[in-house]
């Protein structure tokens, strides 16, 4: 119901956007708590932006100078917060204005997150094991003072690891497993020497957080639930959309051209260097080394490569080895694959061959 009356509030409300050819940004400019920039961005784009570089961060800055009045500020896709288990942080649930300088709050009484300090404060903490292939958790609160990290090694050593919250279903079943504990550990920890990305983006591009570590109990004697605390409360967001579809299941050349033919625009094409650095970092982002199929298919009989939407190949070309395959010993269909060093190529492979497949989207 809150989402919904969040896109009820947007229907009225302009978004600025910056256009790319694979990827744009987007504007929505009403405050939002930093769940429902979450749930508005993946639900009418695809997340809240990843940034890359300088010059993206700056083109950030200045879509938001033209649509937002006052102090420009806006929700991005990063965390300094992450889970024990290296799960990204995906739920919160925004109240006031926290004041404490960290960028992740706390639970203390009333239902409230607090960060407290990772090696001098000891508490309860609360532990959670998962089957393998199940997707619910089941909790065992550990009645045991101890430091965050002596509860962390605890908790990895007897069960999975020391708690996670996803959401708010979850969140309420852990203050319902307190029995009555006033305080705990729960697995969320702050770090201002690192910034996650919600999404998984793979990015190196950071800025400074000024503030202290800091790990988070829960104080379950509240009937309010949880609250999540941030230096600012509510905000515009800003988004992003890729226009890269990165198919689940694996199929032949042929059957991937049906596939992106019929449900989007076509099989990826990539037409310059900034197309090649959107799907790499697409692929990243999904943790895929290749091969993945594009489109990109060779005249059997004429031996050139060009492109299913009608581009002819050049000038930018990012061929393995630095040239196309000879036309007599190539294979016919085209795939980008992730080499030993690193680096994403294009390489010809057997169209009949099984490999998931990168379509575009319009």
């Amino acid at each position: 119901m809150a989402l919904l009356s969040v896109l009820f509030l947007l229907w009225g409300v302009p978004l600025l956007n910056a256009t790319g050819r694979l990827r744009s940004f987007h504007v929505i400019n009403t405050t939002l708590s930093i769940n429902e920039a979450l749930n508005v961005c993946r639900t009418n784009f695809t997340d809240l932006v990843t940034i890359y570089d300088e010059k993206e961060n700056m083109e950030l800055v200045d879509i938001l100078n033209k649509s937002v009045s006052g102090e420009n500020s806006g929700w991005i896709g990063a965390s300094s917060c992450k889970w024990s288990n290296g799960d990204s942080v995906t739920f919160t649930n925004t109240s006031s204005r926290f004041n404490g300088g960290n960028d992740c709050g706390a639970i203390k009484t009333r239902g409230r997150w607090e960060p407290c300090n990772c090696s001098s404060t000891k508490k309860h903490f609360m532990c959670y094991d998962q089957d393998p292939g199940q997707q619910s958790y089941n909790y065992s609160l550990i009645r045991e003072n101890k430091t965050w990290i002596e509860a962390q090694q605890f908790c990895r050593e007897n069960h999975t690891d020391l708690v996670s919250i996803r959401n708010e279903t979850e969140n309420d079943r852990v203050k319902d497993a307190a029995n009555g504990s006033d305080s705990f550990w729960i697995g969320l920890r702050y770090n201002n020497y690192s910034i996650y990305w919600l999404n998984g983006g793979r990015s190196d591009y950071t800025q400074k957080f000024s503030s202290s570590e800091a790990c988070l109990t829960f104080l379950s004697n509240s009937s309010s639930g949880s609250s999540f605390h941030a230096n600012i409360a509510v905000q515009p967001a800003l988004c992003y959309e890729s226009f890269i579809h990165v198919s689940e299941t694996k199929m032949s050349w042929e059957e991937a051209l049906d596939y992106c033919d019929s449900n989007y625009s076509g099989l990826l094409t990539i037409q310059s260097e900034k197309d090649q650095t959107e799907t790499e970092r697409e692929l990243k982002r999904r943790n895929i080394s290749g091969p993945v199929w594009v489109g990109l298919r060779q005249s059997r009989l004429f031996g050139f490569w060009m492109w299913t939407n009608g581009f002819q190949m050049g000038p930018w070309t990012n061929w393995k080895g630095g040239s196309q395959p000879e036309h007599q010993i190539s294979q016919h269909c085209g795939a980008i694959e992730k080499e030993e060093d690193g680096q994403y190529k294009w390489c010809d492979k057997d169209c009949r061959k099984m490999f998931r497949v990168l379509c575009e989207m319009k």
